[in-house]
């Protein structure tokens, strides 16, 4: 069985399309007041619970094989820092102990391209460029910066886990309007 934290944001409900299509049995860890309409009608098992919550991810971790973890907090806006700390880093941690507590065989964590500082100019980012939060000034990429190396702490400990990066993200299933989907919307009415 697959786990997913995150599973009504953009990259969260295609994923659980996909796992569908490839039958998997998945089981979505969803807020208590989330509105589910991003997964609505799909095949799935939704488990009320909070990445903040380490008793509530004990129980959706359970019997998982694979966790895949894309719960958290996007904002550029000055003065989110202890929000973002709390469920980005925070969440993160919660996450990576049910894990090793439960004993999922996998973990893959979605990071973001901004957890890399700036690179030198001609040096592009690659699977071994690094994580230095102390290298970067937006709050948002310090706390997935910190989150990852926490994932990355973890797999030095035992944990099997993959650190995804994503960078902007379009497509379909869309349905809150990321910030890429609404600039190619805004840009196709013009």
């Amino acid at each position: 069985m697959v786990v997913i934290t995150g599973p009504t944001g953009h990259i969260g409900n295609v994923l659980v399309r996909e796992l569908l299509k490839r039958g998997e049995r998945v089981r979505a860890l969803v807020l208590p007041s989330e509105d589910l309409a991003p997964i609505q009608g799909l095949d799935i098992e939704t488990v009320e619970g909070d990445i903040l919550d380490p008793d509530s991810l004990i129980r959706a971790f359970e019997g998982a094989d694979v966790v895949y973890h894309l719960a958290g907090v996007i904002s550029i806006v000055p003065g989110e820092w202890d929000r973002l700390y709390k469920v980005n880093v925070v969440g993160t941690r919660n996450v990576i102990h049910a894990c090793f507590t439960c004993g999922v065989r996998r973990l893959v964590y979605a990071s973001s391209i901004h957890a890399f500082a700036e690179p030198s100019p001609g040096i592009t980012f690659d699977e071994t460029s690094p994580f230095d939060p102390g290298k970067l000034s937006m709050e948002y990429d310090r706390s997935k910066a910190m989150a990852t190396l926490e994932v990355l702490e973890a797999v030095e400990k035992g944990l099997d886990a993959v650190v995804v990066c994503p960078t902007g993200v379009m497509g379909p299933y869309d349905y809150r309007l990321s910030e890429m989907g609404r600039l190619i919307r805004d840009f196709s009415r013009k």
